[in-house]
């Protein structure tokens, strides 16, 4: 594997209701699969479908926007719930108002081993689990290129595995991507991981 294509999924019902993001399930708005098709529209001017394959995370908000595309440039959908966002615990399914008054109380610096919520995860088990899940897909896909629609947070972890941050580097920097951002990783001749690209929304722009 040569390439990864990443997406943030398109925006979701949470995103315009006051819910938190992590595990709760919400689908997708209409104007998260209007931009769906157009993200579609665009890989379709630039990826070949013997080449790559489609992975996403199993939560609505990523893998309808992975149905979108996939439908567009005639992939399968791989779905993977190792690509989810970092896992809420009991806040999943809650109001951010609720998640403000339940968080468990946290310090000024960001730690690692910080679990906002019971039954959640810490932020390194977080960044194991997306690494793991990386390598697996990496170590399945030695033929073809990946696409990869995830979240947020997700996608700025499979960054820093693709860099090589070990956790200490994590807890001291962060990649931000936004809704239909599209990144684009690769190696160069001398088999360095590169970021070629990173949150392009420039294809996002007619709708606004």
């Amino acid at each position: 594997m040569q390439s990864i294509t990443l997406i943030q999924h398109c925006q979701s019902e949470h995103h315009i209701n006051d819910m938190t993001g992590g595990w709760t399930d919400t689908p997708l708005t209409e104007l998260g699969r209007k931009q769906a098709e157009i993200i579609g529209n665009k890989l379709s001017e630039c990826i070949n479908s013997k080449e790559y394959t489609l992975y996403s995370s199993d939560l609505l908000r990523a893998a309808q926007t992975a149905k979108i595309i996939g439908e567009q440039l005639s992939f399968e959908v791989i779905l993977d719930h190792n690509l989810r966002e970092i896992n809420t615990g009991v806040a999943a399914g809650k109001s951010k108002e609720w998640a403000r008054e339940n968080r468990k109380p946290r310090g000024e610096a960001f730690d690692l081993d910080y679990q906002e919520f019971d039954d959640g995860e810490t932020w390194r088990q977080f960044y194991s689990r997306v690494c793991d899940c990386m390598n697996a897909i990496c170590k399945s896909e030695t033929e073809k290129n990946v696409l990869v629609v995830t979240h947020g947070g997700t996608l700025g972890y499979i960054v820093a595995w693709w860099l090589g941050f070990q956790p200490d580097m994590v807890a001291k920097s962060f990649f931000s991507s936004s809704t239909g951002g599209i990144s684009v990783l690769s190696k160069n001749s001398f088999q360095q991981n590169v970021v070629n690209k990173f949150n392009d929304t420039s294809h996002l722009t007619i709708l606004y």
